[in-house]
C-alpha cells in the first residue's frame, strides 16, 4: 500500500509525471499531475519533479487520513480515457489497436474523462464505427472489442466504477471472402513486374512459409539455421508468443538467396533484418499495383499470401494438424477455414443423389484429377520457374474437366458465360481447379 511518483517517457523525449496509489482493499489508482519536462535540461527537470513530488505528498496525506475517500473520488478526477487507451495501444503496438485509437480520438475530439463513460456512450461509438465509409463491419467490431477491453482494464484498475461493456452487443461478423492465389495466379504473379523487389520477395516467401507480415518484418538473419543440410527458421510468433522451428522448402531458401543479393541495394550500410520493407501504407499500394498488373480481379493484400500457403499445403496432402502448427493457430477451428471440406462434401452428396425419372441426357461419370502442386524439392529448385504449369495441354484438360463437372452438377452459365456454384462465379477451368483442391 502507498503512494509514489511515476515517470513516463513521452514520444518527444520529455518525461510526464504521474501519481500512483495502491491499497489492498480498494485497488490501484493513477492520476496525471499535468507536469512534464525534458531530462536533458537537468535544472528545469529537477524543479518540475519537485513540484510533482509536492502533489504526491498531498495525495499521500489524504491517503493516510482517508484512503476510502481517495478511491471513492477517483472516477471523478477527470483523468483522460483517451490517454489511458493510448498507453495500452502503444504498449502492444498492434496495427488494429493503433487504428482503433485513431477513430476513438476522432469520435471524442481527442479527449474524454472517465466519468463520461457509460453504456449509452459506448452505443454511440458503436454507431459511429458502423457509419464510417469503407470500414467493414468485421473491422468495426475489432475496434469496438479494443475499446471494450480498454474499459474493462480501466475498471479493474479503478478508473471507472462499473464495467458496463456487457450491456452493449458486439457487431455481428459477416463471412468474408478469404482470397488466395491459385497455382496459375501465383505463377503469373511471380513472373510479373513489381515496383519493389524486396516486397515481391517477402510476399512470395510468405506464400511458401505462411508467415504473418508482422513476423516477416521482425525476421533476422540469425534466425535462419541449418541442421543436417536442412534449412530451418527459428522465430517467436508475434501473435501467439510461442517459439517455432519451421523447416524451409527449397523455394523459400532460394528466395532468401535472392534477398541476400538485394541487400546491397536496399540496405547498403547493412541490416540484421532479412526483409527491408517500406511502411504498411506504401507496401499496400505496391501490392495492389502488382496484383492489378498481374490480372487479379481482387485487391492483393499481404495476408492473402498466408491463405495461399494454407491452401497449397492442404491441397498437397499435408496433415491438417501440421498445417495448423505451421500457421501458428492455437485452435484447429481457425485452420478449418482453409480446408474447403464442406464444398467437397456437397459435391459428393449431389453426385450421389438418385435419378427418379429418366432424362434425355444423363450425366457421365467424372474423374476428378488432383490440382497441380509443387511436389518435390527438385521441382521447386528450378530458379527460372517458381511454379511451372505446362501451357496448352493442361489448360485444355482443365477446361474439359470443368465442363464435365458443370454438366454432372447441372450448372448453368450466366450472361457472362460463367458457372454459378456455391455462391461464386467460375470459368470451366477455375471450376476444375476449385473442385480438385478438395480431393
Amino acid at each position: 500500500m502507498g503512494v509514489k511518483i511515476r515517470e513516463r517517457k513521452m514520444a518527444g523525449g520529455e518525461v510526464a509525471f504521474y501519481i500512483d496509489t495502491y491499497h489492498k482493499d480498494f485497488g490501484r489508482f493513477s492520476r496525471k499531475t499535468g507536469l512534464q519536462a525534458n531530462p536533458k535540461n537537468r535544472k528545469e527537470f529537477n524543479q518540475i519533479k519537485a513540484e510533482a513530488l509536492d502533489k504526491m505528498r498531498k495525495v499521500e496525506r489524504d491517503f493516510i487520513r482517508d484512503p476510502a475517500g481517495v478511491f471513492s473520488g477517483k472516477a471523478m478526477v477527470g483523468d483522460d480515457f483517451i490517454e489511458f487507451a493510448k498507453v495500452r495501444a502503444e504498449k502492444d503496438h498492434h496495427p488494429s489497436y493503433m487504428n482503433a485509437l485513431k477513430y476513438l480520438q476522432e469520435f471524442t475530439n481527442g479527449s474524454i474523462s472517465f466519468k463520461a463513460l457509460n453504456s449509452q456512450w459506448l452505443e454511440r461509438l458503436k454507431g459511429y464505427l458502423l457509419s464510417i465509409d469503407g470500414l467493414s463491419s468485421n473491422t468495426a467490431n475489432t475496434y469496438l472489442i479494443f475499446v471494450k477491453g480498454t474499459i474493462r482494464k480501466a475498471y479493474k484498475e479503478g478508473y471507472v466504477l462499473e464495467d458496463f461493456t456487457n450491456k452493449v452487443d458486439g457487431i455481428g461478423k459477416k463471412p468474408i471472402d478469404r482470397h488466395f492465389l491459385t497455382l496459375d495466379e501465383l505463377d503469373v504473379l511471380s513472373r510479373s513486374k513489381c515496383n519493389n523487389l524486396m516486397v515481391k520477395s517477402a510476399f512470395l516467401f510468405s506464400c511458401f512459409t505462411g508467415l504473418r507480415l508482422s513476423d516477416i518484418e521482425l525476421l533476422k538473419w540469425e534466425k535462419i539455421i541449418i541442421e543436417n543440410g536442412q534449412y530451418f527458421l527459428k522465430f517467436q510468433q508475434k501473435k501467439t508468443s510461442e517459439f517455432e522451428k519451421m523447416p524451409l522448402c527449397a523455394q523459400a531458401v532460394e528466395i532468401l538467396q535472392t534477398v541476400q543479393k538485394l541487400h546491397a541495394e536496399y540496405a547498403p550500410e547493412g541490416d540484421e533484418r532479412v526483409f527491408i520493407l517500406p511502411g504498411r501504407s506504401r507496401l499496400g499500394v505496391i501490392l495492389n499495383e502488382w496484383g492489378y498488373r498481374s490480372g487479379l480481379n481482387w485487391r492483393l493484400h499481404f495476408h492473402s499470401s498466408r491463405h495461399t500457403f494454407a491452401s497449397m499445403a492442404l491441397s498437397s496432402g499435408m496433415a491438417f494438424f501440421t498445417v495448423s502448427t505451421l500457421l501458428g493457430h492455437k485452435d484447429l477451428k481457425t485452420t478449418e477455414i482453409y480446408s474447403h471440406s464442406n464444398q467437397k462434401d456437397r459435391i459428393k452428396a449431389i453426385q450421389g443423389l438418385p435419378m427418379l425419372l429418366p432424362t434425355l441426357s444423363e450425366p457421365q461419370p467424372v474423374a476428378l484429377s488432383p490440382a497441380m502442386i509443387v511436389s518435390s524439392q527438385e521441382q521447386i529448385l528450378r530458379p527460372e520457374s517458381v511454379i511451372t504449369p505446362k501451357a496448352g495441354s493442361i489448360a485444355a484438360a482443365l477446361e474439359a474437366e470443368g465442363e464435365a463437372i458443370a454438366k454432372a452438377l447441372r450448372l448453368k452459365k450466366n450472361l457472362e458465360g460463367r458457372y454459378i456454384f456455391d455462391g461464386r462465379e467460375y470459368s470451366a477451368k477455375e471450376l476444375a481447379i476449385a473442385v480438385s483442391k478438395d480431393e
